[in-house]
């Protein structure tokens, strides 16, 4: 498959050609494109029905189709766009290859653990078998952070079931990379009161130089509602 900025141009590019289809006939057309002998036109197919989302449903059994591709990383990113239709369907697919997924996310190349993480990040509670393995990508060697901010907001989207995640989450919260504390933020948000240990530190995160992580954190310690972290988001409140 040609890399994600290249398809998503040619994407845009296709969008301008037919910007007369109604959404209906679109979608029509790109499930017809997804049996194409030019994997290029399969793959552009794939990427554009994903970002039309839930509206795209009538695609998704060709799109299961496609999971059978031999190419891991190929799976993974049509695992990630029937995550963004995300019907009941879909997501029961996605389920189905969980153990793929675990091997993914120990892959040697990085994009491969990046797709894997984003397409978990669309399961949600489904996806609670491989969060040991999303625990341990919280300290990722990615030099770029893709994987690590990625496993946080995959561990969020699952919810309350990663509990065991927040020591890991922590550290995260002083990260530099904006993408990787807000999602670190985002996630303890989501684990909601399970996430009590974690008080200290996101006190510390009102301070941060980032709007969204500050926000977050008010959020976040007004829901895990201890008389500390209450106290917290008074003062901090009352600073703004």
């Amino acid at each position: 498959m040609k890399s994600i900025s290249c398809i998503l141009l040619v994407c845009l590019l296709s969008l301008l050609a037919y910007a007369e289809e109604t959404q209906e006939q679109q979608v029509e057309r790109l499930i017809r494109e997804l049996q194409d002998s030019d994997s290029d036109i399969r793959s552009i197919a794939a990427v554009t029905l994903g970002e039309i989302g839930p509206e795209a449903k009538d695609a998704v059994p060709a799109l299961i189709q496609l999971l059978q591709h031999e190419d891991t990383d190929d799976r993974l990113i049509v695992a990630m766009l029937l995550g963004q239709i995300g019907t009941p369907e879909a997501i029961k697919a996605i389920v189905e290859i969980l153990p793929e997924f675990i091997q993914a996310l120990q892959d040697e190349v990085v994009h491969v653990r990046v797709n894997a993480t984003k397409a978990l990040g669309f399961i949600g509670e489904g996806a609670k078998d491989v969060v040991p393995a999303l625990i341990q990508l919280l300290q990722d060697q990615d030099t770029e952070g893709f994987v690590r901010a990625n496993a946080a907001r995959a561990l969020g989207r699952i919810g309350e079931g990663t509990k065991d995640a927040v020591p890991a989450l922590i550290p995260l919260l002083k990260d530099q990379d904006v993408g990787i504390s807000v999602n670190a933020v985002g996630a303890l948000g989501r684990i909601g009161k399970g996430s009590e240990d974690a008080v200290s530190a996101l006190i510390q995160a009102l301070q941060d130089q980032d709007a969204d992580v500050r926000w977050n954190a008010a959020e976040i310690l007004t829901k895990i509602g201890t008389p500390e972290a209450l106290k917290a988001v008074e003062e901090y409140q009352s600073q703004q």
